[in-house]
């Protein structure tokens, strides 16, 4: 990925997502306009479902959104549709300026000239334990996902600095147990018919 640099503010990146807060910085950093303020706007959750949403049925399986908490790349990461939505919230004329700067990245990057290598495949044997303690984990995560969920609009009727992150998290790990259904159901494809308590209870929470 090219430098993309914003009114002389180096945006800083990780895993392809750029980093509002550095956009923040460069628009001038009113305080009504933090990435927080952004991501708990409801058009803003309702573009980071549909972004989401879109990349679990794709090959793409970026995340819209990405917090980190800590260390140099502490911050509030997204995807290129974001950042220019986050821009667009900004301003008009702030938008129009990161948008250039965008095009002016792309049009520096090289071409693609290959088309991509088929997907490495691998074969495994997993005991029937060990297969019960990977679907056990989805639905662990997946269960947690939810409560992140239900602690949204708490922590934003506090006014906490926490609602950012929570949201940032509860759709990336929803992202994640979405992408994953799909192998999770193969694996207890042999088990459906199990009587075995656990594989009863775990099937069940896969189908909620």
């Amino acid at each position: 990925m090219s430098n993309l640099t914003i009114l002389n503010t180096s945006i800083r990146t990780l895993d392809n997502l750029f980093c509002l807060n550095d956009l923040h910085k460069a628009s001038g950093s009113a305080k009504n306009k933090q990435p927080a303020f952004f991501i708990r706007n409801e058009q803003t959750k309702d573009l980071i479902s549909e972004i989401d949403s879109e990349n679990s049925h794709s090959a793409n399986s970026q995340t819209a959104i990405k917090s980190i908490n800590g260390g140099l790349n502490r911050g509030t990461y997204a995807c290129e549709e974001l950042v220019l939505a986050y821009a667009t919230w900004i301003s008009p004329k702030f938008h129009l300026v990161v948008l250039r700067a965008f095009l002016a990245m792309h049009r520096n990057e090289p071409k693609q000239l290959a088309l991509p290598e088929p997907e490495k495949k691998f074969t495994f044997e997993f005991t029937e334990y060990e297969l019960e303690q990977l679907v056990w984990l989805w639905c662990g995560h997946k269960q947690m996902n939810v409560l992140l969920g239900d602690m949204v609009d708490p922590l934003d009727a506090i006014g906490s600095r926490f609602t950012g992150i929570v949201i940032s998290h509860h759709h990336e790990y929803q992202r994640q147990y979405k992408t994953t259904l799909p192998t999770i159901q193969r694996l207890i494809m042999p088990f459906r018919q199990s009587d075995r308590l656990n594989w009863t209870r775990a099937i069940n929470l896969i189908k909620q």
